[in-house]
């Protein structure tokens, strides 16, 4: 006979132990597992909120608007923010990273940028890369005929034309970058994002872009439709498409240029990397590129278990984001630059994942958690020598020769720009034959 069963205290000890488990039990089927099954439901069903929000708003590609024609730029704009600032602020931004990246796979760009040495030399990357950083989050960020905006159109163009001028920038590889900025972060969110972007987002991204490339005096006469016109960004996205895909598989070859502008490239985005992690990371960068682009910039292939480990990574973060992931607070909307100048008239980076260009050295940027990483992987700090803490003045973006010049013709061209852009439909006017 066991001698626990008529002891009164191991008779106790049994009697509660099932009660506990009891309780235990109870708490599981009651509250804890039907919380463990409706909490990826609400976050699938929140997750979904924003897009249904900017459905019933315009009501572009729905029933009671079928048609994606008419979209404006400003309604674009709206869009596009949403889609940058909250739905997928991470690879919309790495979409616009690699192209850039895309862009180096192009001989007769990368013979102007080695030439100029703005993104072949190792002195010049850093602010090169912050410069153009400026420009986009002006162009992006701010509404489409906002001073901000129109600022930073003048300055491009201004820094444009002297090339053009020269005869080192064709129309044709300033309608191929601006197709990059257009169809790589879609091919990224499409790729890697918890959901696709759906026909009103991409018709966004078709509209905005096409203005960008009327404010920017690119032509679209290579297109099909220039003639004619387009139907919607929808039929602009993918005619805009097709032809920079064509125009890669003619023109995207291997060339000694193509890697000496890449490489410094790459070594900026690993410098912020602790030194004994950077052969890793290398390999790392080579794994997204499409052999087409690695082979034109002579980059070498990321072994299969990287291409494997970050696909995987990628796939882990999808379900993750989907299901597990609630969106976004608006509060939490990125802010990579100040919108207004301080007293001095200058402006600054306030976000950054390379070298601190144009940052502010305040007390927290020289000396917190995050600077003290930097100095511990030895890399330079906001306020350190060559970081230009003085913050910047979009008049003055630009490689070292053009600073303080071109004035004039940037105020003729804001002057232009206000006519001509009026936040509305870039479709509505048809060429005629």
């Amino acid at each position: 006979m066991d001698s626990s069963s008529g002891h009164p205290f191991f008779s106790n000890l049994t009697t509660v132990s099932s009660q506990q488990l009891s309780g235990l039990s109870r708490v599981w089927s009651y509250y804890l597992l039907p919380a463990l099954v409706a909490y990826p439901l609400l976050c699938r069903a929140l997750r979904y909120r924003r897009i249904k929000a900017l459905q019933a708003k315009y009501k572009y590609g729905t029933p009671a608007h079928p048609s994606l024609e008419g979209m404006t730029v400003d309604e674009a704009h709206d869009i596009v923010r949403i889609m940058h600032d909250f739905e997928f602020p991470a690879l919309f931004e790495k979409g616009l990273q690699f192209a850039l990246f895309r862009t180096y796979g192009i001989p007769t760009i990368s013979d102007l940028l080695v030439k100029t040495t703005q993104l072949s030399a190792s002195k010049n990357v850093p602010r090169r890369y912050a410069d153009t950083t400026v420009l986009l989050s002006d162009m992006y960020g701010g509404e489409p005929t906002s001073d901000r905006c129109i600022d930073a159109y003048a300055r491009l163009n201004y820094l444009h034309s002297h090339y053009i001028r020269q005869g080192k920038i064709s129309n044709e590889d300033m309608l191929y970058t601006l197709s990059l900025f257009l169809n790589q972060p879609v091919e990224w969110i499409n790729r890697y994002e918890w959901r696709r972007l759906t026909d009103m987002e991409i018709c966004a991204m078709g509209v905005f872009h096409k203005a960008m490339g009327d404010g920017m005096d690119i032509s679209f006469e290579v297109l099909p439709s220039y003639s004619t016109g387009w139907k919607d960004g929808l039929h602009f996205y993918r005619e805009l498409d097709a032809w920079a895909k064509e125009y890669e598989r003619v023109h995207m070859v291997p060339d000694r240029k193509n890697y000496d502008t890449a490489v410094e490239t790459r070594k900026l985005l690993l410098s912020t990397h602790p030194a004994f992690l950077r052969g890793v990371l290398t390999r790392v960068v080579s794994a997204p590129l499409d052999d087409r682009l690695r082979e034109a910039i002579i980059f070498e292939k990321a072994p299969p278990l990287y291409t494997s480990l970050l696909d995987g990574f990628l796939e882990a973060r999808r379900l993750y984001l989907r299901y597990l992931a609630l969106p976004r607070p608006w509060f939490t909307r990125p802010q990579l630059l100040t919108k207004e100048p301080d007293s001095k008239g200058r402006r600054y980076i306030l976000w950054w994942d390379t070298m601190p260009i144009y940052v502010k050295p305040t007390w927290w940027n020289r000396w917190g958690p995050g600077a003290l990483v930097s100095v511990l992987l030895g890399v330079p700090r906001p306020g350190d020598k060559g970081m230009h803490p003085e913050g910047f003045e979009v008049k003055d973006v630009g490689p070292t020769v053009f600073v303080g010049k071109g004035v004039k013709e940037m105020e003729a061209g804001k002057e232009k720009l206000r006519q001509a852009r009026t936040g509305g439909c870039p479709f509505a006017i048809r060429r005629n034959t």
